[in-house]
């Protein structure tokens, strides 16, 4: 056993032995003078708690019987990822308009008093303009308002199902959870009153973020992500481990921070003009049809990336199936499938998949 090893034991073992209060007086003496404003008010979520209720949102708008029961559920879907995501007031978000959505930046203009620019992960975004522009869905950012009473005992029983505390799952934590986050990103306090509307004057427009605090904010929770003004659906974004010239071409290894080996190949010319080398970030774009699901028939090559997940959600015409995959690290993967002699799928099978490395396009974060 090593020496860290035997360290991360012993601190273990002192966890264990303290009491609830020590315990808390002990984690906000540790954390930053940010993340403890963010715990002061109660117990937070963790992720993976978080998760889990965004799946269980999502499972009721699949199981809709009628186009008027799925409009409902999908605006408290909707409801619940301005709250997770975007940490918004319930009252902001009942205000908001179908001309508040921007989707080309990424971001939910918000009115009044707070008003501001709110940008949202690009996977996101993506996520909701794909369902919100399916036509039974229209009228969802048409008339977005809902009743707050509903909102919140649609939170309680979540809660519920998901073997939540009473209590925990409410808009305010989730407000509060999202500055929790922003804070672990990088954010100073500053930015992050900036992106929840506190101590801003705004007005009818409601995009009077400083523009500094709008760019940081843009920087660190959507990235130079490219992928979003292209027609990929795949983007990974990560680190370079590796990155070996071999002739004409260079094969470059990528970690991604959901823990994928990613493997491309590109020209040695590309390499140069992108100044691709070991420790630089990149962002990889893979098609929609270069994904390829294990046993459809397609073999794949001696340096494909393989990658596990969950299927999410599946969309089927007369020629094209659409298999939409969540990862472990809770990003999505889009396979687009030709859909005749496919094998059976179900929303929930846990599957792999891969692609090649010539499929990939790298470009720099």
């Amino acid at each position: 056993m090593t020496d860290n090893a035997r360290d991360r034991e012993r601190l273990e073992n002192l966890w264990r032995s303290l009491s609830l209060q020590d315990r808390e007086w002990l984690r906000r003496r540790l954390l930053p003078r940010g993340e403890a404003r963010a715990d002061a008010g109660g117990p937070l979520l963790s992720e993976s708690e978080c998760r889990a209720a965004e799946r269980w949102f999502e499972a009721r708008c699949s199981r809709a019987r009628t186009a008027r029961d799925a409009q409902a559920r999908l605006r408290l879907w909707c409801i619940f990822l301005l709250l997770r995501y975007g940490g918004l007031r319930l009252v902001e978000i009942f205000a908001l308009r179908a001309e508040d959505w921007d989707w080309t930046q990424g971001c939910v203009h918000v009115r009044g008093r707070a008003g501001r620019g709110v940008p949202l992960p690009l996977p996101l975004v993506r996520r909701l303009r794909d369902r919100l522009a399916e036509p039974a869905f229209l009228a969802v950012l048409a008339r977005p308002v809902c009743d707050d009473s509903l909102v919140r005992r649609s939170l309680a029983a979540c809660g519920r199902a998901c073997g939540l505390p009473s209590g925990l799952l409410s808009a305010r934590s989730l407000r509060r959870n999202r500055e929790r986050e922003l804070l672990r990103l990088g954010l100073s306090p500053e930015q992050v009153d900036g992106f929840l509307g506190r101590n801003l004057r705004g007005a009818a427009d409601g995009n009077l973020t400083p523009p500094a605090v709008l760019k940081a904010l843009r920087e660190r929770i959507q990235g130079d992500d490219i992928s979003f003004r292209s027609s990929a659906r795949n983007t990974f974004a990560g680190r370079v481990l590796q990155c070996a010239p071999c002739g004409l071409a260079c094969r470059v290894e990528l970690l991604t921070p959901g823990g994928i080996l990613l493997t491309a190949i590109i020209t040695e010319t590309s390499r140069r003009q992108l100044d691709v080398r070991e420790g630089c970030r990149l962002v990889a774009q893979v098609k929609a049809p270069q994904v390829h699901l294990a046993g459809d028939g397609c073999p794949p090559p001696p340096e494909a990336t393989h990658f596990g997940g969950e299927v999410e959600s599946l969309r089927s015409d007369a020629r094209w199936r659409e298999v939409l995959l969540r990862l472990a690290d809770g990003s999505r993967v889009c396979i687009l499938q030709d859909g005749v002699h496919q094998p059976f799928l179900c929303v929930g099978l846990e599957v792999r998949a891969w692609f090649g490395a010539l499929s990939v396009i790298l470009a720099p974060e």
